[in-house]
This record gives C-alpha cells, sequence and structure tokens, in this order.
C-alpha cells in the first residue's frame, strides 16, 4: 500500500504542485485547502506524514497544532511545516515538540523528496 502525504495548505496552485510531486515520488498525496478539513481527514485516516502550511484560513498553521494535539493517535505522525513565514525561536517554541522540521518556502522538489523520504 502506497503511503499517504497530507497537504493542508490554502493555496491551490500549491496543492497541484505537491499533488504532481508526491505522486511522482511514489506516494498518494491527500490535499486539503481547509486546515479544519485537514483535522477531518487526521481523524479518519491518519497519513505518514503532514505537510502544513502556516498562513491559511480560517484556522492557522500553528492553530492546526494546538487542535492536531486533541486527535487520538495524531501525534505519532510527523509534521513538516512548509511556509513563507519565517518564525522566531519564541514563537516556534510552543510547538517544537509537534514538529519535525521547518522549512522555508519556495521548495525545490529534490528537497520535498528528500524531506517526504526521511518522515514515512
Amino acid at each position: 500500500m502506497t503511503k499517504e502525504i497530507l497537504v493542508v495548505d490554502d493555496d491551490e496552485k500549491i496543492l497541484r504542485i505537491f499533488n504532481l510531486l508526491i505522486k511522482s515520488f511514489g506516494y498518494s498525496p491527500i490535499l486539503v485547502n481547509d486546515p479544519v478539513k485537514g483535522l477531518e481527514m487526521l481523524r479518519d485516516n491518519p497519513p505518514a506524514l503532514i505537510l502544513l502550511d502556516l498562513m491559511m484560513s480560517p484556522m492557522s498553521g500553528l492553530e492546526f497544532l494546538e487542535e492536531r494535539r486533541k486527535v487520538p493517535g495524531a501525534s505519532n505522525v510527523p509534521v513538516v511545516i512548509l511556509s513563507a513565514l519565517r518564525l522566531n525561536n519564541e514563537e516556534f517554541a510552543p510547538y517544537a515538540d509537534s514538529v519535525a522540521e521547518v522549512i522555508v518556502k519556495p521548495v525545490e522538489p529534490a528537497q520535498l523528496k528528500e524531506i517526504i523520504a526521511r518522515y514515512t
């Protein structure tokens, strides 16, 4: 069975690109443009990895991480933040235990492939 990668990003262009890339890497993408739907997906069918944007609505990526803590078994799923927003250490500290890695966008395809392989 192919490992599933949940991509939570409200930018449709990013989702389309990640869909193509993740498929080309041999994984099954689960694409959601709404973080609330992402949490629902996480409850219903935990993926191998979550790729998460920070700047979204109606819930930010950091709020997603807070809500994720309430989902049984979700803490076992690694989260990689892919965002144009840079967090300082003080902003990131409360989430350090919830995030495997933070990557600043844009991300190159080879880098994305390496990140996915590292955590799945």
